[in-house]
């Protein structure tokens, strides 16, 4: 396998797992010293769109009835650590720890504020310190688990296709 895929699968195996620990880290009780989720998402998606993109250009060379294959020649660590990686996305994104009623919560005017979109009632609403940080960590964990999960599949199929060309 040529070095750039295993660079490739690197970068964007060691960012996702990253991602995935730290969209776990916001399942734990306290709020962490994360930026808002828009910074987190404008982040994640400024490393997932080139590292996917060019995976995804990389595994069209390779038909889809040698992706299998190749998977399988890949050392057992290896394939375990990338099933383990895409399986912790999942799990992490699927995972809603507390209920919330909200998205997007900022402080207006000395004010916290979630956007409702629960119970047929739709706009701004104000809450308190507790159900605004239970937003907030709810808005971090899904900005930081889907490009994780993503850049995991990136490294998962630029392995792929690396070894697929080796063959």
């Amino acid at each position: 396998m040529r070095r750039s895929f295993l660079v490739h699968a690197g970068i964007a195996g060691g960012l996702g797992a990253l991602m995935v620990l730290t969209a776990a880290l916001t399942l734990l009780p306290g709020p962490l010293p994360l930026p808002g989720a828009g910074v987190l998402m404008g982040v994640g998606l400024a490393a997932t769109f080139p590292l996917f993109g060019v995976a995804i250009v990389r595994g069209f060379v390779v038909p889809k009835e040698e992706q299998w294959p190749a998977f399988r020649c890949l050392p057992g660590w290896v394939q375990l650590t990338l099933a383990l990686l895409l399986g912790a996305g999942i799990a992490v994104n699927m995972v809603r720890g507390e209920e919330v009623r909200g998205q997007d919560a900022q402080i207006r005017d000395g004010r916290y504020q979630v956007f409702v979109t629960a119970q047929g009632k739709r706009g701004w609403a104000d809450v308190g310190r507790d159900e605004y940080l239970r937003v907030r960590e709810s808005d971090q964990r899904s900005a930081l688990a889907i490009p994780g999960t993503l850049l995991a599949g990136a490294a998962t199929l630029s392995l792929i296709t690396g070894e697929a060309r080796r063959a």
